[in-house]
């Protein structure tokens, strides 16, 4: 079976294959070109990168240019003009591409990294319940806070941060502080936490507020019920008509062994839409995931999670039934920090062993990781692509160990199976700088670590004890 971009991207398209024009020559003395440590910001020109639009239709740019000014892509090209004033930025060697969109990731989760699947008493979701009962606001913030900052330094530069731990409104408050502070272009979900019963209610007057008061996007995650108990669904159901009603993007689980019955109910119930991210889609069946496709609803593949935890093998040809919103996602600690590059590397893997080397494209995957990310989540006239007027999410890649990148070789091969999150050397999020010199422009790793590591010898002592 031949596994086609336009089935599965719905016609996104690839860009032409790059070719032509070697490394640019040294800038002389004198030439404005600042030196590889000055952190470019405000208006600036990226110049003698392979840019890598990922934008149908538009062609890679080997040796190419990117002139960004009030945190929008201004030119894509060659021997570019820059702008008076811009900050020329040396990018020979490096391959520019759009930041990677990341469609689900539990970021509190990010201190229990290392913990699950050991033995039978760290099983993920028992000891993330047991764990995540003892997690005070602060907690919430901590974790999502390192979550974000390991996004950023992985080439991530929009995400869903899936907040299924809120107790309390400052548990929502605390992570939502913490996304705003980071930088990352988020959307926040607040959801309910493991001590909940079915027929418990997410408190959506707090969730309102939240709405209305804070700085990054916010929606809901939402319960599919698991079984047809009409007192649960009684509750889902207001829940879900009050999200509806304030108008906001909602997330539901559908996952593991009650992942096919859940779909089905959405699917029964009519709820499905396109305000909606079904999220796993564990064993769907080929007709509903044409139901998904049907109603416009997005679909979040996590592939290194649901291999973990034994939800089955992600299968790209499968999944491409649903449509043309499929992003994918790093999910949580139980896949190890967020890596796109990991996570486009098995979901690559899985599907060519099965149906052959070429059947899925490197392109492809890289733009089901950007674009297709921004579609599934409604952002893609802003961000995921690089293209005149989008808002500035940009990778700056160190291609030292792809030695034909001077030839203008197509990388995205290279991206996949030689890359990773150690070549990632500066990140912008709507222009702004978040990573230089692969580090954080602003805080610091170590010392989110050592949060994270507080946080975590704290809630281990009171959720063990």
């Amino acid at each position: 079976m031949t596994f086609g971009r336009r089935r599965f991207l719905g016609g996104l398209g690839a860009a032409a294959l790059g070719c032509g024009a070697g490394a640019r020559p040294a800038p002389p003395a004198g030439s404005g070109v600042p030196p590889r440590g000055a952190v470019p910001t405000g208006t600036f020109h990226v110049r003698g990168a392979y840019v890598l639009p990922l934008e149908p239709g538009a062609p890679d740019v080997p040796d190419g240019e990117v002139v960004v000014q009030d945190g929008r892509i201004a030119a894509i090209g060659r021997r570019l003009a820059p702008p008076a004033g811009a900050t020329v930025v040396d990018a020979r060697g490096q391959v520019l591409l759009p930041g990677f969109v990341d469609t689900h990731a539990h970021l509190w989760l990010m201190p229990m990294l290392g913990l699950f699947g050991r033995g039978e008493a760290s099983r993920y979701f028992p000891l993330t319940e047991t764990l995540g009962a003892a997690y005070r606001p602060e907690d919430m913030g901590v974790g999502t806070a390192y979550g974000a900052a390991l996004q950023l330094l992985g080439g991530i530069t929009g995400s869903v941060a899936h907040s299924d731990n809120v107790q309390r409104l400052a548990d929502a408050e605390a992570a939502v502080a913490a996304l705003a502070e980071s930088g990352l272009r988020a959307r926040y979900l607040y959801g309910p936490h493991d001590g909940m019963a079915a027929t418990d209610a997410i408190d959506m007057d707090a969730v309102a507020s939240l709405v209305a008061s804070a700085p990054v996007e916010v929606g809901l995650g939402w319960r599919t019920p698991s079984a047809d108990d009409p007192a649960a669904w009684q509750v889902a159901l207001t829940e879900l008509g009050r999200a509806r009603e304030m108008g906001i993007p909602i997330a539901t689980h559908v996952s593991g062994d009650n992942g096919p019955a859940q779909l089905r109910a959405l699917i029964a119930r009519d709820l499905l839409g396109r305000d909606m991210e079904v999220v796993h889609a564990t064993r769907a069946q080929p007709d509903e995931l044409r139901a998904i496709a049907a109603s416009g609803a997005a679909l979040s593949l996590t592939p290194i999670t649901e291999h973990r935890v034994g939800f089955g093998l992600t299968r790209a040809a499968h999944y491409a039934l649903a449509g043309d919103r499929i992003g994918l996602g790093t999910d949580g600690a139980l896949g190890g920090e967020p890596d796109m590059f990991a996570v486009m590397r098995l979901f690559h893997s899985v599907q060519v062993a099965d149906t052959g080397e070429l059947s899925l494209r490197p392109r492809e995957v890289l733009e089901l990781a950007t674009l297709g990310g921004a579609r599934a989540l409604g952002w893609a006239a802003e961000t995921g692509s690089l293209a005149v007027g989008k808002r500035a999410d940009l990778v700056l890649l160190d291609g030292a160990d792809f030695p034909a990148l001077g030839l203008g070789e197509d990388p995205t091969a290279w991206l996949l199976y030689g890359a990773g999150r150690e070549d990632v050397r500066t990140v912008w999020v709507d222009g702004v700088p978040r990573v230089h010199e692969a580090e954080l422009v602003e805080g610091s790793l170590d010392a989110l670590r050592d949060r994270a590591r507080a946080t975590i010898a704290a809630v281990h002592h009171t959720g063990t004890e």
